[in-house]
This record gives structure tokens, sequence and C-alpha cells, in this order.
């Protein structure tokens, strides 16, 4: 958040040199923001994608006439 309004004055910027600026700080500024609305949004969605599609891998019920069957 603090990166993002730190590069928000080269983003306005008037005067000499304003034009470099502008570009530089429009990059970075859509930089950040699409990094983060890429985080929270795409990343979650392909995880359950993700898991979804390959299935979770749960363990086998207990069988506990297994269990208890090396023990007599």
């Amino acid at each position: 958040l603090a990166f993002f309004f730190g590069t928000l004055p080269l983003a306005v910027a008037t005067g000499a040199g304003a034009g470099a600026m502008n570009a530089i700080g429009t990059a970075v500024t859509g930089g950040m923001l699409s990094a983060t609305f890429i985080d929270l949004i795409f990343i979650p969605m392909f995880f359950v994608l993700i898991s979804q599609a390959f299935g979770r891998r749960r363990p086998r019920p207990h069988d506990p006439e297994i269990a208890t069957n090396h023990l007599t």
C-alpha cells in the first residue's frame, strides 16, 4: 500500500520531465494494481479448480478389525 501511494506522484507528475515520470509511474502503479488483483482473485480460484480437478487425497477409513487383529 505504501509503495503504491509512493509511486502515485510519479503517475500524476507535471513540469519538467513529466513525460518520463508519467510513463514510469503509470507502469509501476498499474503493475501493482494488476498484481494485487491477480493475487486476491486468480490464485485462490486456480487453487480451487486444481484441487477439484485432481481431487484431494483422503485417508482410507479406519478399520477397527485390522487395527486390533495384531494385539491378539
